[in-house]
């Protein structure tokens, strides 16, 4: 079967990986690898499976978990290759980079069917033969199509070791960076912060790394922990680095925006006051990070600055942290002149889908009041 990758690409300005194209090319719709379930690609390429009002609008899912977590591509730039591999939280609504390239994730996956043949204990539905053939055939199939060095995998003994193989692969791995960082960071602080550093370096706006090297330092220098927090605490509410799942867990908690925003409020006498965004720190005075009421409030500001890039994660912000449909659907409608403003007119189209998709969900609801 062919697939019209180009209409995507072209109607999103995003050229989709070749080692996705080859994935589906070879192996076909709804392949499973490790935990992720692939959406069958004419679906992913006609109807962009977003739920609307619920992600940001570049976020674009291409599998998921059995659960309603969504892996998805995250479109951060205009230029071929400018996107991460996320995944996608159902329940919190925020994400956590797992990958830097597609083929990068597909290793990662494949890591994880491999656990399945070492732990069957853990990871294997009822342990059965066929199971762990499936397995086994999957591991082969995979290596050989990606040329992955089989023997390294194997030669894998423990979880540890399994880890270490995603993040040799993957340097900007940015989740799993975190996790080696928040481990070691006390031990060796320098090493912690190389790692972070480069997390940071491939992630700015991500809020993990900062919260991590922030809380670290505060007792060490806190003008510098205040001031790496203030930029944590600028990082969009949905790229917050929290995760409900032990793997992932770098010990970011749910509501690490309002943890910062009162530790900054706590000690605002240490900034330095030339170097800080005032109209962000007045915000942070008000200290209602998850009002989006508040977050509406700042994004109106930063557009009358002119400061567009601001007001979108800003409106992006409230659109994810309202419950209210029209709420919502008033925020996508503001965001489509913003976006064609500054050249991105690909997301008017999101934009558009996603008040179309709320508008049926919110009629659902109404039915069945």
């Amino acid at each position: 079967m062919g697939y019209r990758f180009e209409k995507f690409e072209r109607k999103y300005n995003f050229y989709l990986p070749d080692a996705y194209k080859l994935l589906v090319a070879e192996l076909g719709d709804g392949y499973i690898l490790g935990n992720c379930e692939f959406f069958p690609a004419a679906d992913f390429i006609e109807n962009n499976l977003r739920l609307g009002g619920a992600m940001e609008i570049n976020l674009f899912p291409f599998g998921c978990l059995e659960n309603g977590d969504c892996f998805c591509f995250l479109k951060y730039g205009e230029t071929s290759g400018e996107y991460y591999v996320v995944l996608w939280l159902s329940e919190t609504y925020n994400y956590i980079i797992l990958n830097s390239t597609f083929d990068n994730f597909i290793y990662n996956c494949l890591v994880q069917e491999y656990k399945a043949l070492l732990f069957p204990e853990e990871y294997l539905y009822e342990g059965t033969s066929e199971e762990y053939q499936e397995c086994t055939d999957k591991v082969d199939e995979i290596c050989s199509l990606f040329d992955y060095d089989k023997n390294e995998i194997l030669n894998a003994k423990c979880e540890k070791d399994l880890n270490e193989l995603i993040l040799n692969r993957d340097p900007f791995a940015v989740q799993s960076l975190c996790i080696k960082a928040n481990s070691i960071i006390d031990e060796n602080e320098a090493l912690g912060v190389k790692y972070l550093a480069r997390a940071n370096a491939f992630s700015p706006k991500y809020t993990a790394p900062y919260y991590i090297l922030g809380k670290h330092l505060f007792y060490k220098n806190k003008g510098e922990a205040l001031a790496i927090l203030f930029k944590g605490a600028k990082t969009p509410i949905a790229a917050s680095g929290y995760s409900y799942w032990q793997e992932d867990d770098i010990g970011v908690p749910y509501y690490v925006i309002g943890e910062i925003f009162d530790i900054i409020n706590d000690n605002a006498d240490f900034y330095n006051a030339e170097c800080v965004d005032k109209t962000f720190m007045n915000f942070v005075k008000q200290n209602e990070p998850y009002d989006p009421e508040f977050r509406l409030a700042l994004s109106q500001e930063y557009l009358n600055d002119k400061k567009y890039e601001e007001a979108i994660r800003e409106l992006n912000n409230a659109m994810i942290l309202t419950d209210d449909c029209n709420l919502k659907m008033r925020i996508l409608e503001e965001l489509i002149p913003i976006y064609n403003k500054i050249g991105l007119v690909w997301a008017e189209g999101i934009c558009r889908k996603d008040i179309k998709y709320i508008k049926v969900l919110n009629r659902g609801r109404m039915f069945y009041q």
